[in-house]
């Protein structure tokens, strides 16, 4: 474990809009159909709606979350014999979990024709299992990466000669907001019983979270910024993954930790953990406290994750890989895990993920760069 201290800044977080997909409850015209939504006529084609720009066809889905219904859906059923998903982070934690509920969803919706296979590599802010990725896999069919905002970091403050941008662009999936947990007995009530705490003690005060430079991090630069102290006065403890956050909190080793709900739900749902706070701008229903705005903390940070492939893959390649994501994505069972984890859909595919992606690594660089990191 890392104490670590970096310059006070203002984050600049995802610049992206988290949209929820409209549901097919209604015929929907060519120029806006989208996979899985319901349309009229039998033949239509909708030209370059797929999600890799490939046309859609209405026709009567022949399985799939879909089946029997007349839908926009793509020409030919797109399915993948197999993958293997590098996780550049322990088990457990929230790469592990996308990738898996991904390749579940996958499997139940029948793009993917057998279960996939993981390998969990964590080390250096994520950079280690990037590195694998990079140098193993290029031109591997098959072979995946789960990645985020926390990997984007990584590789800025590990200063590596390779970014994320390396791989191939196929999809990004989700958002999620962060949570600030403390353990069941712990005196922190409230948020403000932490901030006050907080003051009084500063760097005698361990905050636990993911990898440095990731939205863990972030998240507790803005909450220190945001009540009036320097981020010198932040003893953040770096770890690779939400159960490892965890046992830090229960054997006393932190006395708070920040992270997504997702790395924390199954601990306060049993008693173990408390929760103090939200990082969204309104409250979320499925998530039972206050936002960290309306507690005085005024700030708001949202995580991301999504999917990459091998150097070398080629577009028919991506493209493939693009529609089964869709296809899975709008399915029954990830739209479940949506709900589950109370994660936002945040899909952005192919080479319009890839330019976003390079803009998120200009942007960090530059903020690591001014911070003299």
């Amino acid at each position: 474990m890392k104490k670590i201290a970096i310059a006070a800044t203002t984050l600049a977080l995802v610049a992206s809009t988290i949209t929820l997909a409209p549901a097919a409850n209604a015929n929907t015209r060519a120029e806006n159909a989208r996979y899985g939504l319901a349309c009229a006529t039998s033949g239509q084609v909708a030209a370059k709606r797929g999600a890799d720009g490939s046309d859609l066809i209405c026709k009567v889905a022949p399985q799939g979350s879909f089946k029997g219904k007349r839908v926009w859906q793509y020409a030919k059923w797109p399915t993948l014999k197999g993958l293997d998903v590098l996780v550049p982070a322990g088990a457990g934690g929230g790469y592990d979990t996308t990738a898996r509920r991904m390749m579940e969803s996958m499997k139940a919706e029948g793009v993917l024709l057998s279960d996939a296979t993981y390998r969990n590599l964590p080390g250096a802010g994520g950079t280690t299992g990037l590195s694998s990725f990079l140098n193993n896999d290029t031109g591997k069919a098959g072979k995946m990466l789960v990645m985020g905002f926390a990997l984007v970091g990584g590789v800025q403050s590990t200063k590596v000669s390779f970014k994320n941008s390396d791989a191939v662009a196929a999809a990004r999936l989700m958002g999620e907001y962060e949570v600030v947990v403390v353990p069941a007995n712990s005196p922190y009530k409230t948020l403000q019983d932490l901030v006050k705490d907080i003051k009084a003690k500063k760097t005698a005060l361990p905050i636990a979270g993911g990898n440095l430079g990731g939205i863990d991090h972030y998240t507790a630069v803005q909450m220190y910024e945001s009540i009036g102290l320097s981020i010198k006065d932040l003893n953040y403890i770096v770890y690779s993954g939400g159960a490892q956050v965890t046992t830090s909190l229960l054997n006393g080793t932190a006395k708070a930790g920040i992270s997504g709900w997702g790395e924390f739900q199954a601990q306060v749902e049993a008693g173990t953990l408390r929760l103090l706070g939200i990082s969204s701008a309104k409250p979320v229903a499925a998530i039972p406290t206050k936002t960290f705005t309306e507690q005085g903390v005024k700030m708001v940070s949202v995580n991301w994750r999504g999917f990459m492939l091998p150097k070398g893959t080629s577009d028919a390649d991506r493209n493939l890989v693009i529609r089964a994501l869709d296809v899975a994505r709008n399915g029954d069972a990830w739209k479940a895990n949506l709900k589950k984890y109370v994660w936002s859909n945040n899909w952005l595919a192919g080479k319009d993920y890839q330019n976003w992606l390079e803009g998120e690594e200009a942007k960090i660089k530059k903020l690591y760069t001014d911070l003299g990191l």
